[in-house]
Formats: C-alpha cells, sequence, structure tokens
C-alpha cells in the first residue's frame, strides 16, 4: 500500500483547524485547547503520522552556512 505523504495542511483540513495550531500541536509548543488537541491527534492517528527525519535533517541544516 502506498503511503500518502500529508502536509500540514492537509491536516488542518482534516482536523478542521489552522496549519498554525497543527504545528503547535505537533511541536508542543504554544497554548492549545484539550478539544482542540484531541482533534489534531485523532487525525495524527487515522493516518498514521511519522515524521520525516531526512525533513527533519535538512531543516537543521539550513541554517547552517
Amino acid at each position: 500500500m502506498d503511503k500518502k505523504n500529508y502536509t500540514i495542511k492537509d491536516i488542518a483540513r482534516m482536523a478542521g483547524v489552522s496549519a498554525g495550531t497543527v504545528d503547535r500541536v505537533m511541536h508542543n509548543r504554544g497554548e492549545v485547547s484539550e478539544a482542540t488537541l484531541k482533534k489534531v491527534q485523532k487525525v495524527l492517528k487515522e493516518i498514521d503520522y511519522h515524521p520525516n527525519m531526512f525533513a527533519i535533517g535538512l531543516a537543521a541544516k539550513k541554517g547552517i552556512r
């Protein structure tokens, strides 16, 4: 089975929240209501979301020159 690469925007649309809210939930920063947290977590579980380690590594190196 092919696994779709979901973006933060995709997850936000599925959960009915903003992309910023998804970012706050995924990176555990800022305040998010319990109801919103549960909505986003439910979508993440449904799509079996796992962070892309390659993308994280690229983002970490982006600021280094």
